[in-house]
């Protein structure tokens, strides 16, 4: 199939105060000069042209003073993209703006609960979700998923036990890092034993746009309309590369927790951000299904690779995410021993071990959403710096 977008171009994000290249260095000094980073959570894509067009245009109206989401626009937006592509139709009354689905699961720790209440995730986890809640004086508390068959699972009968303590779930679906897409039976079995508890939920579903061919993806509040305790964070910013202009969309059935939200917390968008995201989600449905395209081969090439050069290597390609999740285990090396050879020998910057909580020893993730000429640096540098081992 021939593509409209161009996923090949490589694009120089130098000089443009990047986290993911600019400040690569303060986060591991070791890294050789020549780095590739495949670290923090953005694209090596180009944002869809359609919302570079919208900003432009916005930019035209030559005054960026304070703005808000005024009119219909935004949100029929939001409310078809949801409709069109997971036949959902959200609480769009209900619905808030955040800087971010971090931030807005910081807000909502504080607003759940109490200081020194218990708050669940799953691991390994994304590390944030650990920082909002002890940042927030909350005290976590785990539930080991289960890997097995090459693939993870709930461990249903301990996360029952560990709900009996909890006062929240932070759940991420799709999860990160490990890619996994809840199925329905599984969604239902989390909800019920969060009610029986008396345990609200947090799920963290930014991630929910990438997913691999023929996997289909299931919002949470989509299967439970008339739960009050379901609290569902989303953003374009994964799906159409626009982390940078902070702005997401939170839906907040509990009519007592968003009068609070309204009353505590106070976020006016970017005028910029407004424009782009009405545009991605509006004019970007062909954008999102070549990208998944487009990332279900890099994720074919670095199956075929490991295979064939580093047959060491443990790795599934995941159902969702565009995030490798890969275990070392079997080169016999230290988790310090491994990063060191990344960073050091192969200057391939991944995140490892002791970066997800808990349950990620001999793992790695590596952000594989760039073009493949990258990739396939990356991954020879890789199969060079391993050779030995």
């Amino acid at each position: 199939m021939e593509m409209k977008y161009n996923f090949d171009e490589v694009i120089d994000r130098y000089d443009t105060n990047s986290v993911k290249y600019e400040n690569a260095k303060e986060e591991e000094p070791d890294l050789k000069d020549d780095f590739i980073p495949l670290w923090i959570a953005d694209m090596d894509f180009a944002c869809p042209p359609e919302v570079i067009k919208a900003m432009h245009e916005r930019l035209d109206r030559k005054i960026l003073g304070y703005s808000d989401i005024l009119d219909s626009k935004y949100m029929d937006a939001v409310k078809n993209w949801m409709y069109m592509h997971y036949e959902w139709i959200p609480p769009m009354d209900h619905m808030v703006i955040s800087p971010g689905v971090v931030p807005a699961i910081s807000n909502l720790i504080q607003l759940l609960t109490d200081e020194n209440d218990k708050v669940l995730i799953l691991t390994p986890a994304y590390k944030p979700f650990y920082s909002a809640i002890v940042n927030n004086k909350r005290i976590p508390i785990y539930s080991s998923l289960i890997y097995e068959d090459k693939k993870y699972k709930l461990d249903f009968e301990n996360l029952e036990r560990q709900l009996q303590d909890a006062k929240l779930f932070v759940f991420c679906s799709p999860h990160n890092p490990t890619g996994r897409i809840w199925t329905e039976e599984e969604l239902r079995k989390v909800v019920a034993l969060c009610e029986k508890e008396s345990v609200s939920i947090i799920c963290d579903e930014i991630h929910q746009d990438i997913h691999r061919e023929g996997k289909q993806y299931i919002p949470l509040m989509k299967l439970f309309p008339e739960k009050n305790f379901i609290y569902t964070c989303t953003a374009p910013s994964k799906t159409f590369n626009m982390a940078g202009n902070h702005l997401s969309n939170i839906f907040i059935p509990n009519n007592d927790i968003l009068k609070k939200w309204c009353d505590k917390f106070y976020y006016l968008p970017n005028p910029l951000s407004i424009a782009a995201t009405e545009a991605a989600y509006s004019k970007g449905s062909e954008w999102v299904k070549e990208l998944n395209m487009y990332i279900d081969k890099n994720f074919e090439f670095i199956k075929n690779f490991f295979e064939r050069y580093m047959p060491k290597v443990q790795f599934e390609i995941p159902e969702g995410t565009y995030l490798a999740w890969f275990n070392m285990k079997n080169y016999g090396l230290s988790d310090k021993d491994v990063h060191d050879i990344f960073i050091k020998d192969a200057g391939v910057f991944i995140e490892g071990a002791g970066m997800f909580v808990k349950d990620d020893e001999d793992w790695i993730r590596m952000n594989i959403a760039c073009p493949k000429v990258i990739l396939e640096q990356a991954l020879n540098r890789m199969k060079d710096a391993f050779a030995n081992n």
